[in-house]
């Protein structure tokens, strides 16, 4: 397969509230997870599952996400939930988590040719001590509305919605479906929970808000009506569950579909920046170190040891390029 094909596959053409996030953090990250995802062949195979390594604390994280959703799924479908075995399931999940990850670090290690600085040994202690607060956190979010009222039978008609899947807008797949969609009356609630967030609605929250509706009005079966639409926002933070609920209106959707254009313009011109050759000196690096340090790539990228100089360095390669162009 030529250069040219090879970047045209890999051209993103989705897009998600991650991805944002991602894309604004750091360009070259953004581009390392999404960007050669379908090129086979040598170190760049092994770059998603680079780009997902987690910290014992971010598996927990994942852990209470993926046990909510399954206790809301089992109980929708009246499988047997067991209780008393919620410790051991959560603990299943950090430490395959973790066993998982040893074998990303092996790559890196192969890649590098020494050991990672992402490796270090977490203790039996440590895993105790996320179990317990997964154990709390998951126990205090199903006992609060509405994930008790579903549980309750006050809620009947629910349903939940994987984030992976995706609705066509404009050519592009859009992952912005909810976590939880239920019908009250004659609104439509759709629900996004964050097992990590801030305290405030931030402006992200409400674009994320903002495309859930845009979401829902493109399914069968879903009011095609917004103002039929009721947002809510289930987040940890400072201690405890925060719950928002908000409404929007049709310039609300519309600065969306804007917002959303133009973040994938902008992942589409990262593409340009690369060229042919996929010339990763074209693509900037993080905004700020404290990004890095949770970074997957961090051994391999020229921004984990100093990114002062590497973003000074990767600014001189990338005007350097663009002075041949006007030669």
């Amino acid at each position: 397969m030529n250069e040219k094909r090879i970047q045209w596959i890999n051209k993103p053409r989705a897009w998600s509230v991650t991805r944002r996030q991602l894309l604004n953090k750091c360009p070259r990250a953004f581009i390392l997870k999404y960007g050669f995802k379908k090129k086979q062949g040598g170190f760049n195979r092994h770059l998603t599952n680079i780009s997902n390594w987690a910290s014992p604390y971010m598996l927990m994280q994942r852990a209470l996400r993926g046990l909510v959703i399954q206790r809301l799924e089992c109980f929708s479908k009246g499988m047997n939930w067991v209780e008393n075995d919620l410790a051991l399931k959560i603990r299943s999940r950090i430490v395959g988590g973790l066993r998982r990850q040893k074998s990303v670090l092996d790559v890196i290690e192969k890649r590098i040719g020494k050991s990672s600085s992402l490796r270090r040994k977490v203790s039996v202690k440590e895993i105790d001590r996320l179990v317990e607060i997964c154990c709390l956190r998951y126990h205090s979010i199903i006992s609060s509305p509405p994930f008790s009222d579903i549980l309750s039978g006050k809620i009947e008609q629910w349903f939940t919605f994987s984030r992976l899947s995706s609705t066509s807008v404009r050519d592009f797949d859009l992952h912005i479906s909810p976590d939880l969609v239920w019908i009250r009356g004659r609104n439509c609630h759709l629900l996004r929970f964050s097992v990590q967030g801030s305290s405030e609605m931030k402006e992200h929250k409400s674009l994320e808000n903002t495309a859930m509706v845009i979401w829902a009005m493109n399914q069968k079966g879903l009011p095609s009506n917004h103002e039929r639409y009721v947002i809510e926002n289930v987040v940890w933070s400072s201690g405890r569950w925060n719950r928002w609920i908000e409404t929007c209106n049709q310039t609300d959707i519309q600065d969306s579909m804007g917002i959303i254009m133009k973040d994938i313009s902008q992942m589409s011109e990262l593409y340009s920046r690369m060229g042919p050759a996929c010339d990763l000196s074209q693509i900037p690096l993080a905004k700020d170190e404290s990004i890095c340090r949770t970074c997957g790539h961090r051994d391999t990228c020229p921004g984990g040891e100093n990114l002062q100089r590497a973003s000074l360095i990767q600014s001189a390669l990338e005007m350097a390029k663009a002075a041949q162009k006007h030669v």
